[in-house]
């Protein structure tokens, strides 16, 4: 197993250790990660010196021998097939074969090199250091789950909401989170909280109701009004996330029994879900809380204490206050239940009574609360294409079927379908009854026009992920009937790894402080009024949200029709939506509207218009 070994030490291990702590060669521009194939070139020499010098082949059996070549071409084939899928899947050759030599991308070769060691050489797993260590690791927490299962969960998951808060921190303070979408939050709930209503000045100063159905949002509010900062929605988001973890155990360990490894690994197939950090990363959004809600509603109607199933009823109704998607999610899951279950109608009712629930809440959210505003849904014209209504969606398979699959399957979409899939090594599917929770949000996003909502970088990967996350203890069932769970465990294992990606200790370095940006988190925000209205370029918005009015720099006007009294902007930071070009074009015209300079230090400008004191002091220009 030396070869296995040397290929995880070399090409998983060493890059993400090298990327995430930031290890660089002196005086040059590389990294010491990009000496990892030099380095696993010479291991493999050193290793192919040695085996020939000992002559190993002469101790296959005859057999063994003739198969030797055309096993080896195996291999390779399997390696070009490997590249291959990485290039079907968005990436050009040349980056699919450097995922594949680089972190959690090359697990397929460590598995390969494995394989072969075991085939070949006749080692056995328990030759391999990484297999002893990892048994050793995977005991100590069975066994700490098994002594005192509530401790050793939420301790797990209080250290992976760490984790999740470093990353979404991080990433806050390198200002690469966004107006869209932590500032509308952020500033709604400083309007809700100061007694100015459910608006965000960066939605036009609308009632937020009249665009998404969030409810749930409202729970945070004592919360906010106690900590009133963009921070406090990044905290609640990570820890919040990262409570679905035990849930996912309780669902397993009711299926499998407390004793089961499944019931163990669940949840950290769960914290380490692609998608689920992905939208921990990106920005705040309260939809992310059905995930864990709608798993804790279904432990609790698991239960058969009364008390704990009308608490499950109150999870179920806080998770469809999530979104108004959470209706489409719940209708899958009512489905889903009532085809899986192996009980007569008795044990059947509660997944109907879910969809029902489900069509209920989504027909509310969609006809009856925007009419209380005096407008239609919003986003209805995103299925504009199949004729705009719910009626026209739901008949297009009949009436457009041509049309409607052309526009189902794209390779967008089922880029889509494979990383929330995958890093559930595909479990769901092996047991299609339970599988067909996801069926109603996949087509909820597929049928969207254009490719935003089918990012897995973004946070829409969370509706399908919910039903996912309910249906694995059903196909991870299924398939160790089919395939034994020995082999079941090394499944769950080489998907979740292979699918982790970049850790997060690498991923923080893609969030990169500078010494300007530094500079405008110490120096320069501080130093603005804390109650102007005021427009500011993109990532500067959630840093200074907390205040009545907020909005982009071509946004000069409030609600009211009255002038916002600062500009605040900054070319050297991202700028979408209009770019740096878009910005300075503002800038240029400000003059004319009334607005005089009364900052500038490089790329930081600040303008005031009738003397408003947008400065409170003057920062140092450094």
């Amino acid at each position: 197993m030396l070869l296995a070994d040397a290929v995880i030490a070399v090409l998983v291990f060493f890059p993400l250790l090298a990327h995430g702590f930031g290890l660089t060669i002196p005086w040059t521009e590389l990294e010491l990660s990009d000496f990892r194939i030099p380095l696993f070139l010479a291991i493999v020499l050193l290793l192919v010196a040695r085996d020939w010098r000992l002559q190993w082949w002469r101790r296959l059996p005859p057999e063994g021998r003739a198969r030797l070549p055309r096993e080896a071409a195996a291999l390779v084939l399997a390696l070009a097939a490997a590249a291959i899928a990485w290039h079907l899947l968005g990436f050009d050759l040349e980056v699919a074969v450097w995922h594949l030599t680089y972190g959690s991308g090359a697990v397929p070769l460590a598995a390969l090199a494995a394989a072969a060691a075991w085939r070949w050489s006749g080692a056995h797993l328990e030759d391999s250091y990484f297999y002893r260590r990892g048994t050793a690791l995977w005991s100590a927490w069975c066994a700490a789950v098994e002594r005192a299962p509530s401790r050793a969960l939420w301790g797990a998951a209080f250290a992976v909401g760490c984790l999740y808060l470093w990353v979404a921190l991080v990433r806050h303070y390198a200002f690469d989170s966004h107006g869209w979408d932590l500032g509308i939050f952020t500033n709604a709930m400083w309007n809700l909280t100061h007694g100015n209503g459910y608006v965000s000045s960066l939605k036009g100063g609308i009632n937020l109701f009249a665009d998404h159905q969030s409810p749930l949002f409202w729970v945070l509010a004592p919360v906010f009004r106690l900590v009133p900062s963009p921070e406090t929605l990044l905290v609640v988001q990570a820890f919040g996330l990262a409570a679905g973890g035990p849930a996912l155990y309780h669902l397993a360990r009711e299926r499998f029994g407390r004793a089961h490894w499944a019931a163990a690994a669940l949840p950290w197939l769960y914290w380490s879900y692609l998608p689920l950090r992905y939208a921990n990363a990106f920005d705040f959004h309260p939809e992310v809380f059905m995930l864990p809600l709608f798993l804790w509603a279904f432990v609790a109607f698991a239960s058969p204490r009364s008390r704990a199933r009308w608490l499950g009823v109150l999870a179920l109704a806080a998770a469809l206050g999530a979104k108004e998607s959470a209706a489409v999610v719940a209708i899958g899951l009512g489905v889903a239940w009532v085809l899986s279950s192996p009980h007569p109608w008795r044990g059947r009712w509660p997944g109907a009574a879910i969809a029902a629930a489900g069509v209920a809440v989504l027909l509310f959210d969609l006809k009856a609360v925007p009419r209380l505003f005096g407008s239609d849904y919003a986003y209805m014209g995103l299925y504009q294409r199949f004729g705009g209504g719910i009626a026209d969606v739901l008949l297009a398979p009949f009436l457009q079927p041509v049309f409607f699959f052309s526009q189902v399957l794209n390779l967008e979409r089922l880029q889509f379908l494979f990383w929330t899939l995958a890093p559930l090594g595909f479990l769901p599917l092996f047991a299609w009854r339970a599988a067909l929770a996801a069926l109603p949000v996949y087509l909820m996003l597929f049928l969207t026009a254009g490719d935003q909502r089918v990012q897995a970088h973004f946070h829409y990967g969370i509706e399908p992920g919910t039903a996912l996350m309910w249906a694995l203890p059903f196909g991870l069932a299924a398939f160790a009937g089919r395939f034994g769970w020995r082999r079941s465990a090394l499944w769950v294992l080489f998907w979740a790894l292979a699918c982790l990606r970049p850790f997060e200790a690498g991923w923080t370095r893609f969030y990169e402080m500078t010494a300007h940006s530094r500079w405008v988190a110490s120096d320069a925000l501080p130093c603005i009024d804390r109650s102007a209205s005021m427009s500011a370029t993109d990532v500067l918005i959630p840093h200074l949200a907390t205040r009545d009015w907020i909005a982009y720099p071509y946004g000069l006007e409030q609600r009211d029709g009255k002038p916002v009294s600062c500009v605040v902007t900054d070319l050297k930071l991202n700028n979408w939506p209009i770019g740096s070009g878009g910005v300075e074009r503002v800038l240029a015209g400000l003059p004319a509207s009334g607005y005089r300079e009364v900052y500038r230090c490089r790329s930081f400008t600040v303008y005031e218009r009738d003397g408003a004191g947008c400065l409170r002091c003057k920062p140092e220009c450094r």
